[in-house]
């Protein structure tokens, strides 16, 4: 008694539905939580409300919104059955600490993230601002660790270097536990079911299992850095790819103008397999080939041959005709636009809309005007 109980009071956000009413069983609008948890899963919907849910601001809640937790879930159940599958012949999981002598670039990268991942949780968590929290885990698992991190490490499982190949395993394993701990009090259910797949024999339930410890000496600048420019350039690689519509299965050439050719000769591996290249030239001399598309990045000047790639005349014939088609609805939602009476008369969400098509096939015209100027 005379003892203060607590010192901190959250308040949790006020669910309102997409037109701004206060969720209400008596207004009718207020879906049933097991019938969501029915449709998405336990995890999914908590998982998603706490993704929508700012600090301070009400949400604008819909069932459509909970696909945002499903499919995260989905992605991080598939990454886990990948690891699984490839890690199956390791007998024991190494600390980190043990083979990190062993870290290339990737795995130098991936560990600076998990670590400043833990950093921002914990910061997050201890003000109380947990949708933070969950959008930090939720890029680094989505982004770093299964578009980048698995992505590359399918160089080395698939090798024949078996020495490699136990070290990308290894950390593979290592960063997922992590991850299952950062997720387990947002995704209970799901991060118990895949820590029973990825225990040691002596460990407990993963509710047991202590936090993970941020270590400022494993934040890597230079390696940050370094991928930084590498996922820039395979970014740029696979957009000119796919906006030129070159066939996935059809290996490119790729020619770098730089004055330092250390990154293309030390990642060469890297690019040429996530970008779908078959070979690199590199140096600070070289010329432009004919019929290149171009991206520019960190200094950098990129070209990709498009001779054998696709149809170059036919290619300009696609992309004029799209233009003109484009052109034309283009200024017909610019006259709209400029109709005082629409804009007196249109209700404000609809006005948005225009002007957000607007945005989107100006984009759209600036993509297909730089292309042909390739092609040409």
């Amino acid at each position: 008694m005379g003892e203060i109980p607590f010192k901190d009071v959250y308040f949790t956000s006020i669910l309102r539905d997409e037109k701004g009413k206060k969720l209400s069983k008596s207004l009718g609008n207020s879906p049933d939580p097991l019938d969501l948890i029915e449709q998405y899963g336990a995890d999914a919907v908590r998982f998603s409300i706490l993704m929508i849910s700012p600090q301070g601001m009400d949400v604008l809640f819909s069932p459509e919104r909970m696909e945002l937790g499903r499919n995260f879930m989905n992605k991080l159940w598939n990454a886990a059955r990948f690891v699984k599958m490839n890690t199956s012949s390791l007998e024991t999981i190494p600390e980190l600490d043990e083979i990190e002598h062993e870290f290339q670039l990737p795995e130098k990268w991936i560990t600076s993230r998990l670590h400043i991942t833990i950093q921002n949780v914990n910061r997050h968590i201890k003000n109380f601002r947990f949708n933070e929290a969950v959008k930090t885990i939720y890029d680094f698992t989505w982004s770093d660790y299964c578009d980048w991190m698995i992505e590359i490490s399918k160089i080395s499982l698939y090798g024949d270097d078996l020495n490699r190949k136990k070290c990308v395993q290894t950390v593979a394993v290592s960063i997922l536990r992590q991850v299952l701990c950062l997720l387990h009090p947002f995704a209970p259910f799901i991060t118990e079911e895949l820590w029973h797949h990825f225990k040691t024999n002596n460990e407990d339930d993963i509710i047991k299992t202590p936090w993970p410890v941020h270590d400022k000496n494993k934040i890597d600048s230079e390696a940050e850095q370094t991928m930084t420019i590498l996922q820039e350039v395979i970014t740029s690689v696979r957009s000119i790819r796919s906006s030129m519509g070159v066939p996935p299965a059809k290996k490119a050439d790729l020619v770098i103008r730089v004055k330092n050719e250390l990154l293309a000769e030390n990642y060469e591996y890297i690019i040429q397999f996530l970008g779908g290249i078959s070979s690199i030239q590199s140096g600070e001399n070289i010329s432009k080939p004919p019929h290149s598309a171009t991206a520019v990045v960190k200094g950098m000047e990129l070209f990709i041959p498009l001779e054998g790639l696709i149809d170059i005349n036919l290619e300009k014939e696609r992309l004029e005709k799209r233009k003109q088609e484009l052109t034309r609805h283009y200024e017909s939602v610019q006259r709209t636009l400029k109709n005082k009476k629409f804009l007196e008369k249109a209700p404000q969400p609809v006005v948005e809309n225009e002007k957000k098509k607007l945005e989107e096939m100006n984009l759209e015209l600036e993509k297909l005007t730089s292309n042909l100027e390739m092609l040409n």
